[in-house]
């Protein structure tokens, strides 16, 4: 038992030293110094915070109590039941692209692993459960990505596109997808028609990539989607394709644009698309009178600034952190996620929201979040759509399946397991209940 406990103990004080090295990264190395010369330091280790900190990075990885286990039972929708499209991030597969701008080999999950908490409770990192650090070009792990959503409620993804001047990124998850038809799941493309920088992971705004912001280009943008448009699993609104747009701000002319788009996918042979814009929260003109079909809200966008900023009531472990921490729980429990209205607006959903993998001490923070939480978010969402007679399909939109970057994610993971998902997929049968008690 001694010997345990000395082995015990000099692990505790190695996580002292290196949660010092991290934080304080201009001192010297703790280990390296004699016994003298290491007094100075013992405020630091018998700080009462730091203690705190360490005991929570040595209890990684611990299941919380909203913990859940795959169960035997699993979603039946039916006809009448709201669709969940949920936003499918292709970045866990190494390109030459990200070879060059990063590094060999470097996938989204070099962000996700390298994360830390900020602050005593705060969940980092996250580490993905039963699909582990997968890599989506293999169609094995896409199908089980399927099963799972499919089980628990989702309708369907909306794909991530990026598509630059003619130059197509992170495209082979979805046509992985695309090409095994006996992956029976609705989908459909969102185009993020942004230009690319280095601002991604918080660092300069150099750009990598750029989607040029002529009317020429987005004109010729359109030829792209055709093949997916025809696929029988292609998500359609009273037979129309959906087709997404992530940044309407950034489209020109928009009533060129888009009646361009119009024609051209009609004369292609599969229909007058119906589009749908993303809110913005720096963009307020009418997105229904530029041309679009619908808007849809996107999170946090049109909810942080409704939220309570919580930052001034924690004690961060780095002196140089300069990023916001919201309250998730005052958002969900004061409904302030629907202080924001629109004409044909399609609601949207947030399980998470945590960017500290991206923007290391400068990270947007939605503290507190639970399953629970979550499924009354969802289910007050659910049940407005459900009596909302100005919409045209009943999608309502999650972010996200897959966005583990920014914490903001319905895969299992090892801290809660498949509590997402459960509530997920309770919402749903909850709010059909709902339904059928009013009837």
């Amino acid at each position: 038992m001694n010997w345990i406990y000395r082995q015990l103990r000099q692990m505790y004080r190695k996580v002292l030293a290196t949660i010092y090295r991290i934080f304080h990264p201009k001192s010297v190395d703790y280990q390296t110094k004699e016994k003298s010369e290491r007094h100075p330091k013992l405020s630091f280790i018998s700080n009462k915070r730091v203690r705190e900190y360490a005991r929570q990075v040595l209890s990684i990885p611990g299941r919380s109590y909203d913990y859940a286990g795959l169960t035997a039972d699993t979603y039946k929708r039916q006809p009448d039941d709201p669709m969940l499209l949920a936003y499918y991030l292709p970045q866990f597969h190494p390109t030459s692209e990200n070879d060059a701008w990063w590094g060999r080999g470097v996938t989204e999950w070099n962000n996700v692993s390298r994360a830390v908490p900020q602050y005593v409770g705060h969940y980092q990192p996250r580490l993905p459960g039963e699909l582990g650090y997968y890599d989506l070009r293999l169609v094995e792990n896409i199908a089980r990505q399927v099963e799972l959503a499919k089980d628990h409620g989702i309708y369907g993804f909306a794909y991530y596109y990026y598509w630059f001047d003619g130059k197509r990124l992170l495209d082979q998850p979805l046509d992985a997808f695309l090409n095994n038809s006996q992956i029976d799941f609705p989908f459909c493309i969102c185009w993020a028609n942004e230009s690319w920088t280095r601002r991604f992971d918080g660092n300069s705004g150099e750009i990598l990539i750029q989607q040029s912001e002529t009317v020429e280009s987005y004109e010729a943008f359109i030829d792209s989607v055709i093949p997916y448009m025809k696929d029988k699993r292609y998500i359609r609104v009273s037979g129309r394709p959906l087709l997404v747009i992530y940044r309407p701000s950034l489209v020109p002319d928009c009533q060129r644009v888009i009646p361009s788009w119009r024609v051209h996918l009609q004369a292609a042979g599969v229909g007058n698309p119906y589009i749908i814009g993303v809110k913005e929260n720096t963009f307020d003109l009418d997105l229904l009178g530029l041309g679009f079909d619908a808007q849809s809200e996107f999170h946090p966008g049109t909810v942080f600034k409704y939220c309570r900023n919580i930052t001034r009531e924690f004690e961060f472990m780095r002196d140089d952190f300069t990023g916001s921490v919201f309250d998730y729980v005052d958002l969900v429990t004061n409904k302030k996620y629907l202080n924001f209205q629109a004409n044909k607006l399609h609601r949207a959903v947030m399980p998470m929201w945590d960017n500290t993998p991206r923007r290391d001490n400068a990270p947007m923070i939605f503290h507190g979040s639970t399953p629970a939480l979550y499924k009354e978010w969802l289910l007050n969402v659910l049940t407005e759509t459900r009596n909302n007679p100005g919409l045209d399909a009943p999608f309502v939109f999650i972010n996200a399946w897959n966005e583990w970057g920014e914490s903001a994610y319905l895969e299992p993971d090892r801290r809660y397991g498949y509590a997402y998902l459960r509530a997920t997929r309770e919402a749903m049968e909850d709010a059909r209940l709902i339904e059928t008690i009013k009837k």
